[in-house]
């Protein structure tokens, strides 16, 4: 094959490429070649795939021969190596429920959570500051109260079951193993000790 020829193909094959690798980014997140490749213009040049008819070439080449075969040139085919790579990038992160802190999409993804992990504790520890208040307010009127030591039983069982619904409401809101609470402090605030 003439070297032309083999040039016109690496054009055509490389677009063919790329706009599989924008539809179906998937299939393609573990090739770490072909993520090399989409990185610079001139990896793109120099990379090289035999199934797919693809040979290396300089980037002046592969300039040269885009210019002649595609619309926009070039800059087309340069378009759909950037679209490529953010496909491929978005695809991995979509992927890999991991944060990624080396890519701006990933350190988005980050903030996010740790936004929403901050919502929820400022929920729970507002709804925990409350049921706090109601408890001392409880104790204040059981000690104060001239009742029977049945009728004080009685009242502390019916506070203690306020408390482990409020308390099992507020564990929906906040997984608190999520959050480095030790297990023994859980299951003292749910009554299991």
């Amino acid at each position: 094959m003439k070297a032309l020829e083999t040039n016109q193909k690496k054009v055509i094959e490389t677009k063919k490429l790329l706009k599989n690798i924008i539809e179906s980014p998937s299939g393609f997140i573990n090739n770490e070649i072909i993520k090399s490749a989409l990185k610079s213009q001139g990896n793109l040049a120099k990379y090289t795939d035999e199934d797919r008819d693809i040979t290396a070439c300089s980037l002046n080449t592969l300039k040269n021969a885009s210019e002649s075969l595609l619309e926009r040139g070039f800059s087309e085919l340069d378009y759909l190596r950037k679209s490529a790579l953010d496909s491929l990038e978005n695809s991995m992160i979509d992927v890999d429920s991991k944060v990624n802190k080396s890519t701006k999409v990933g350190l988005r993804n980050m903030v996010d959570e740790l936004e929403t992990s901050l919502l929820k504790m400022r929920q729970s520890n507002f709804l925990l500051t409350i049921m706090i208040s109601e408890l001392r307010g409880d104790l204040k009127r059981m000690a104060e109260s001239d009742d029977s030591i049945d009728d004080k039983r009685s009242s502390y069982k019916e506070i203690n079951r306020k408390v482990e619904e409020k308390f099992n409401y507020i564990l929906k809101i906040r997984d608190f193993e999520n959050f480095g609470i030790c297990t023994e402090c859980i299951e003292l605030l749910k009554g299991d000790r």
